[in-house]
């Protein structure tokens, strides 16, 4: 899956690579991206792999999945461009290695996950951060960057299993915290909002993603709810940039809120997909399965406020985002 040899692409990850506040700061350092065969991990990946080609930044990447074959499939045209693969889970690794940065962009973001493996979404934000903060504490001035989530700030039933996922992150971005309190280790915590782009793993149900890979193969759109709950989106490009203005800029222990400060329904974003490749969208009545994967969240709006004062600013509407996704998926099913 040769991303980067598709111009949309390609000018996307450019485009995040000069929106990022501080970029240089990369350059010359060795850093781990966990979770790099995501679509945030994967996107990191490549920013700092463009970096290297087109700036001379003679960054050092280690890119990190539980599938091994997964991530040699994502980065196959990766050449001499300072990139390391690993396949490792995120609760039991263990590496030789010490970084400079750390990107834990690793866990379970598709909600059949919380269905299917309430406890391995849990354990993988508890038990994987504390591995992560732990490897981190071998190098005096590591910086660990935390991918946590929107729904992180969000009043939640801790008694339920759907809960295993924001519970998760709420003590991950804890932990992150009191490491940063008792060992003076350097963290930051990210929360992006829904965020979309062409790349979607196999597992991978969220309805944003089911929403544009539809609409790129002409094929209507199921919908298995009324589609009333509002969200803030963002694309993959700006999401990145977002992110990692916090890694370089943030302030230790502080909690940034990565968003474009758009939102719009569910629905609205199903039908723009829709419009884009021009095929309709359906109204289903969701059944129990679809009924314990939907989050119980009505409005979840990003605040990005602290992200902004760190200069950043955003690249693309949320339109602008989904017109390239679905473009790139086309393109890339032609070649």
């Amino acid at each position: 899956m040769k991303y980067m040899q598709n111009k949309i692409y390609h000018a996307d990850v450019e485009m995040a690579v000069m929106h990022t506040v501080r970029f240089e700061l990369f350059f010359h350092k060795k850093v781990l991206v966990l979770g790099a065969s995501g679509l945030i991990g994967s996107f990191i990946t490549d920013c700092f792999l463009y970096a290297n080609e087109s700036m001379g930044a003679g960054i050092t990447v280690y890119a990190v999945s539980r599938d091994i074959e997964q991530l040699k499939r994502r980065f196959e045209d990766k050449g001499g461009k300072r990139l390391e693969l690993a396949e490792a889970d995120i609760t039991s690794m263990n590496f030789e290695e010490t970084f400079d940065y750390i990107i834990h962009a690793a866990g379970y973001g598709h909600p059949g996950a919380f269905r299917e493996n309430p406890v391995e979404v849990l354990l993988a934000s508890v038990v994987g951060t504390w591995k992560v903060l732990e490897l981190a504490k071998r190098k005096d001035d590591c910086r660990v960057l935390y991918v946590s989530s929107g729904e992180a700030q969000e009043q939640i039933n801790h008694l339920s299993a759907r809960a295993s996922y924001p519970m998760g992150k709420r003590a991950a971005e804890t932990l992150c915290v009191s490491y940063a309190a008792e060992y003076r280790l350097d963290t930051v915590i990210v929360r992006p909002c829904h965020t979309f782009g062409a790349y979607v793993t196999k597992k991978d149900n969220r309805a944003t993603a089911q929403f544009i890979g539809a609409a790129a193969r002409g094929e209507d759109i199921e919908m298995y709810s009324t589609g009333e709950q509002v969200r803030s989106f963002a694309y993959v490009a700006d999401c990145v940039s977002g992110i990692l203005s916090a890694l370089a800029c943030g302030e230790c222990g502080t909690v940034y809120g990565i968003s474009t400060g758009e939102s719009c329904s569910v629905r609205e974003f199903a039908e723009r997909c829709a419009e884009v490749g021009k095929c309709r969208v359906k109204m289903h009545m969701p059944n129990d399965i679809e009924k314990k994967e939907t989050s119980p969240i009505r409005h979840q709006i990003i605040d990005n406020e602290a992200l902004r004062k760190l200069g950043w600013r955003s690249a693309f509407s949320i339109w602008d985002g989904i017109s390239r996704s679905i473009q790139t998926i086309h393109e890339m099913d032609k070649e």
